[in-house]
C-alpha cells in the first residue's frame, strides 16, 4: 500500500506536482534562460530613486532671468531644459579645468577651510 505522502499518476493535483513544486511561470523563465532579476541589487534611495544610473537630483537657486535665458535657449535650440543646463554646467566645468591646468575630480582637492 502506497503512503499517504505519495501521489501516483491518477493522483495528481496540479502540474506543479510533477516539476518538483516548481511554477509555471518559474519554468517558462528557466526554459527560455530569462533573468528578470537585475544584476544590480543596489536600490536607490532617496534623491536618487528615479533617477538614470549614474545621476541624483540636485536643487539649486538660480536667479529668474537666468531660468529665463535657459529656457529661451532650450527653446531656440530645441533641446530639453536639463539637457542646455546640463551642457552649460560641463563647458563651465571645463573652462574652469582649462584656467587652473588640472582636472577637477573631487572635493577633497579643494581647500574647503577660507
Amino acid at each position: 500500500m502506497a503512503k499517504k505522502n505519495e501521489k501516483s499518476f491518477l493522483a495528481i493535483d496540479s502540474f506543479d506536482d510533477i516539476n518538483n513544486d516548481k511554477s509555471s511561470e518559474q519554468m517558462l523563465v528557466e526554459s527560455l534562460n530569462i533573468n528578470h532579476k537585475s544584476k544590480d541589487k543596489r536600490q536607490t534611495k532617496g534623491a536618487a530613486a528615479g533617477c538614470k544610473p549614474g545621476t541624483t537630483r540636485k536643487t539649486y537657486v538660480l536667479p529668474l532671468e537666468l531660468i529665463d535665458k535657459l529656457k529661451a535657449i532650450a527653446a531656440h535650440t530645441r533641446k530639453k531644459e536639463v539637457a542646455v543646463v546640463i551642457e552649460m554646467l560641463e563647458k563651465g566645468v571645463i573652462d574652469i579645468e582649462n584656467q587652473f591646468g588640472n582636472e577637477i575630480t573631487s572635493l577633497t582637492k579643494f581647500d574647503i577651510n577660507n
